[in-house]
């Protein structure tokens, strides 16, 4: 092989990794996180971030907290992946808006890139949400407006 062959191997390498960047740089991410919180006027509880780390403008529909209402088997999760054929991250979740707990959201909301945006829950009304629940603990989920959903980690209330 020869010089030409060489730079030809690293001419190819070079635009498909640039290709590759760019195919992953084009797609808008949302990264959503529950951590605890102090609020001025509110008191104590949990904030929800919902942070726009992509180049683009992201445009959120909705924001909902989960909770668990049941403890799932095997048996329910092989059961939801033959029947919907996709991964069962949410099996045993309730899906909740903030709404109904008069918690305003501000959503719909056009987050511009590499910006967050911040929603409070005070204690209290997370002691209201949790108590029917099987573990103490949340996710928060939010969705754009083309339905695409992100969820957090759970968050655990000792």
């Amino acid at each position: 092989m020869n010089l030409t062959d060489y730079l030809a191997i690293y001419a190819a390498v070079l635009s498909t990794v640039v290709f590759l960047w760019n195919l992953a740089s084009a797609r808008p991410k949302v990264r959503v996180m529950v951590i605890p919180g102090v609020h001025e006027e509110k008191g104590v509880g949990a904030y929800i971030f919902v942070q726009n780390t992509s180049a683009h403008t992201v445009h959120l529909s909705s924001l909902s907290l989960l909770y668990p209402y049941t403890h799932t088997t095997l048996k329910e999760w092989l059961s939801h992946i033959l029947r919907y054929r996709r991964w069962p991250q949410n099996v045993g979740w309730v899906h909740t808006r903030l709404k109904e707990y008069g918690i305003a959201d501000g959503l719909p909301l056009a987050l511009e890139a590499r910006k967050a945006h911040e929603v409070f829950i005070p204690q209290e009304k997370l002691d209201f949400l949790l108590q029917d629940a099987a573990r103490r603990e949340i996710r928060a989920g939010v969705q754009d407006e083309l339905w695409r959903e992100t969820y957090s980690k759970p968050f655990k209330f000792d």
